[in-house]
């Protein structure tokens, strides 16, 4: 049998209505009437000479030679889709949303690598930090999502791409002015710089807290300090002399490796949370370039930062 523009409009209907079981449900799917969709499949099962559904009171049953068209048919029209929409998105920018401190510290200093290995791949970067979910990934036209929580993601692919440390950092500077902190023995008179928004709907003081029980559980009573939204800024009060950011250290590695940043105490703590890349379409090529791109400038960047915290 050749196929034809009848025939495809046939499979069309016949698909919709395996998928939904249901004559109804596939004519709303369709925008068709119920009718038009039976008439439809009835024309396809005379063409092909044999039934495609056994028709009960509760519904629809495929045969078992409708079963097979359908798999075959099913399939057809994914790959059709996936291909068309992968040739409609091959030259729009990759809308990238990033947590803001993560993208100004680590993703940006590196995107000049991706541009150079993918220049047929333009990317927006997008600085912003909320929770999402798959509605406003779609309403936000988001692509892909690198997050720093340790929330799920349920109805969205998400994968963890590299943990997280935290260091109290500060200047040489700073510490010189501070003795007793720098040496342990107290953190009067320190002033402790805190990101008071470590990810979206995050405890206050998460991150500072977590690092004071693990180092020095003693000092737990003296949290009090500055709060600043994003990381970044806490960082930059630290690069300004006025105290000491308990922060993640994927932030501040450039700073630790070229001595403008101190780790005080030499000692890192695991993070309560990690970086997660979070899309919707796996079958973007798009989105598959890029997290691959991803992944590899993580594990080394993570190898790296263990050199740096073994010196």
């Amino acid at each position: 049998m050749q196929l034809d523009s009848s025939i495809l409009g046939w499979l069309r209907c016949f698909e919709s209505a395996g998928r939904l079981l249901s004559f109804t449900k596939a004519a709303q799917a369709l925008n068709l009437t119920q009718s038009a969709v039976s008439q439809q499949i009835r024309h396809l099962e005379e063409r092909l000479g044999y039934p495609l559904f056994e028709r009960h009171s509760r519904g629809l049953v495929m045969t078992s030679k409708g079963k097979a068209l359908w798999e075959v048919t099913s399939k057809a029209f994914l790959e059709i889709n996936q291909t068309l929409g992968r040739l409609g998105l091959s030259h729009q920018p990759l809308q990238v949303s990033c947590s803001p401190s993560f993208a100004l510290q680590w993703l940006i200093p590196r995107l000049t690598i991706f541009q150079r290995q993918q220049p047929d791949v333009p990317l927006r970067v997008i600085a912003e930090f909320q929770s999402l979910d798959r509605y406003a990934m779609e309403a936000g036209g988001i692509d892909v999502a690198i997050r720093y929580d340790p929330l799920e993601y349920p109805n969205l692919h998400a994968e963890t791409i590299m943990d997280e440390h935290l260091v109290a950092v500060a200047t040489p500077t700073y510490l010189k002015q501070h003795p007793a902190f720098a040496t342990g023995v107290s953190p009067d008179g320190v002033v402790l710089l805190h990101d008071a928004a470590a990810w979206d709907g995050a405890p206050e003081f998460v991150e500072s807290r977590v690092w004071m029980e693990a180092i020095h559980p003693s000092w737990i009573g003296h949290l009090a300090g500055p709060q600043y939204n994003l990381s970044s800024l806490a960082i930059s009060a630290a690069m300004n002399h006025q105290g000491v950011a308990i922060t993640r250290s994927a932030l501040v590695y450039e700073e630790l490796q070229s001595g403008r940043l101190v780790n005080v105490f030499g000692r890192h703590v695991p993070a309560p949370a990690r970086y997660v890349l979070i899309f919707r379409q796996p079958e973007d090529q798009r989105i598959a370039t890029f997290s691959a791109w991803l992944k590899g400038e993580c594990e080394q960047f993570d190898n790296m930062r263990r050199q740096l915290f073994l010196a």
